[in-house]
């Protein structure tokens, strides 16, 4: 049961943005450097941390949004992003990336 009102056109955390707008930007930033600035990750393996992070947070909104940037940079490859929802640990994935979706879950 939500404590808080939300703009029901608003799905998942864009909600939560609108109804602390202050807050939004902050973690707007985080998101944008955590996910898209230069690293020892592509874009593809940090969106597919993303993905496997809202799936154990049972975040139909975050998965879905996560995963299906995951999958169009990593070449479409939507069936992997399925894999590392349902069990990491068997998907063809690297076994640093294997590591650090681990620490994350």
């Amino acid at each position: 049961m939500a404590h808080i009102k939300l703009p029901e056109e608003l799905p998942g955390i864009r909600g939560l943005f609108a109804f602390r707008p202050e807050v939004a930007k902050p973690m707007s930033e985080l998101a944008e450097i955590l996910l898209h600035t230069q690293g020892s990750l592509s874009m593809g393996e940090r969106e597919l941390i993303a993905t496997y992070v809202s799936a154990r947070n049972d975040c139909h909104y975050c998965q879905t949004s996560h995963g299906a940037i995951a999958a169009h940079h990593l070449g479409g490859e939507e069936q992997l992003v399925l894999e590392v929802k349902r069990d990491f640990e068997k998907a063809e994935i690297s076994d640093k990336l294997k590591a650090l979706i681990n620490i994350a879950g």
